[in-house]
């Protein structure tokens, strides 16, 4: 990796998988394994990262020999679907159901009938708090060092000053008060000459709304310098008012989370200053890897960070970078 322009997390705990460029290598091939039949309830399905999510899971399922199911609400508002898709996954007695919770307390009665059916769960991109220990195992990206870097990259982009707004994804998803407080707490602690106006909005993922709360946003503030938006859908829908904004003379930086086709392109095209990506394809690999290793008894990590990075417009073509993007 060029350091100089990739940011690696720290593993939140002793990193033993092989590395993300070289998935699988040296682990136990899928003739050695049962074919297990593994339910996914990701957050979302049609986005791009969790198609991303969803193909990786889908690859290691094919290399491990399990069945993968994969499902999930059509966006992060649907809590209670999410809790019944869990369910219905876990009343189809699967070898293994692995979750990305939207919301943990609603979760609760899907983990406690698993755990009375003796069906492991795993957790991916967001980990579980109060239900920790029904967890086996969790793959994720350190979410408040995701914000931090995004904080440090803008604080560097606008040289310590100026006015900012944060756009969130979620009032509940840990994912999205993570990121949030990861990057509110740097900017506290490390820009005292930038100031934040008014309270964080939120998206609820929905692109829609994204739009129409930075386009309040800006024309609530006309001096105002920058945006950070914790997920692909709020940065995405931000981007049209920004890109108005622009074109009005109103220089506004806008800075995200995620590495989505839109997203991307609007870093090209200037739009969006830069974003710090995860690797949702390798979440989806190592999700259905560690699952297939511990079903087959092999000792696995109880969380797996699976890393982040910052990119713009002048290192989103490198090799490394290009291996996180996703359609």
């Amino acid at each position: 990796m060029k350091k100089s322009k990739y940011i690696a997390l720290a593993a939140v705990a002793a990193f033993t998988v092989a590395p993300l460029s070289a998935c699988g290598a040296g682990q136990s091939n899928g003739s050695e394994s049962k074919n297990y039949e593994i339910a996914m309830v990701a957050k979302g399905f049609s986005q791009s990262f969790w198609v991303s999510v969803h193909q990786g899971a889908d690859d290691a399922a094919a290399k491990y020999g399990a069945t993968v199911t994969f499902n999930g609400p059509d966006n992060d508002s649907q809590v209670d679907k999410q809790a019944d898709m869990v369910q219905n996954a876990i009343n189809k007695s699967p070898d293994a159901v692995a979750i990305a919770p939207l919301d943990e307390a609603a979760l609760t009665p899907a983990v406690q009938s698993a755990k009375s059916a003796s069906i492991p769960l795993f957790a991916f991109n967001t980990a579980f708090e109060t239900n920790a220990d029904a967890i086996t195992s969790t793959v994720k990206t350190s979410n408040r060092e995701v914000g931090k870097v995004a904080a440090e990259n803008l604080i560097a982009l606008l040289n310590g000053k100026g006015k900012y707004a944060v756009i969130a994804h979620s009032q509940t998803d840990a994912t999205s008060t993570e990121r949030r407080d990861g990057f509110l707490d740097y900017m506290k602690k490390n820009a005292p000459d930038m100031e934040m106006v008014g309270e964080v909005q939120y998206s609820n993922a929905d692109q829609a709304k994204a739009q129409d709360i930075a386009s309040a946003i800006l024309q609530a503030n006309p001096d105002l310098d920058a945006i950070f938006a914790t997920n692909e859908a709020t940065v995405v829908g931000a981007a049209t008012p920004v890109e108005s904004a622009l074109k009005s003379g109103h220089k506004v930086l806008l800075v995200g989370v995620d590495s989505g086709k839109a997203q991307q392109q609007y870093i090209r095209d200037g739009v969006i200053s830069g974003s710090v990506s995860q690797n949702p394809y390798q979440i989806g690999y190592k999700t259905i890897e560690n699952a297939v290793k511990s079903l087959n008894g092999e000792k696995i990590d109880k969380v797996i960070d699976s890393g982040c990075f910052w990119y713009n417009a002048d290192n989103i073509d490198d090799d490394d970078v290009q291996q996180a993007m996703y359609e």
